[in-house]
């Protein structure tokens, strides 16, 4: 049984809380795990940028991924935010079926743009 781990960088650690608790309220995700404060170095706009962000690990299957791509894109602040879908192919089976049953039944929202998380 496959589940995904998804990986998202956020600049606030109150509104990732919040996009989290969205996400799980929704049964997108199982779980979402929230983690300190780091620094990430990349390049934008032609220069090398330092910001402090969290990093998200949440807890998904296949079948959402479009939905909390979607949920993701609809609250983040950055025009290009880091989604990355890693699909766990080995996970005990216990706490795959607890994902797999916390997010069956998610609550997809419709339509495009708008923040529908709440602030």
């Amino acid at each position: 049984m496959t589940v995904d781990l998804v990986i998202v960088t956020h600049p606030d650690s109150e509104a990732a809380e919040r996009l989290v608790n969205h996400l799980v309220s929704r049964h997108v995700i199982a779980c979402g795990h929230i983690l300190p404060q780091g620094a990430s170095l990349f390049f934008w706009d032609g220069s090398l940028q330092r910001e402090g962000e969290v990093t998200l690990l949440l807890k998904s299957i296949p079948e959402n991924r479009a939905a909390l791509e979607r949920e993701i894109l609809r609250a983040h602040p950055y025009s290009v935010p880091e989604i990355l879908f890693l699909a766990a192919d080995h996970v005990s089976q216990a706490y795959a079926a607890w994902v797999r049953e916390c997010c069956q039944n998610a609550q997809i929202s419709g339509g495009e743009g708008g923040h529908n998380v709440p602030s």
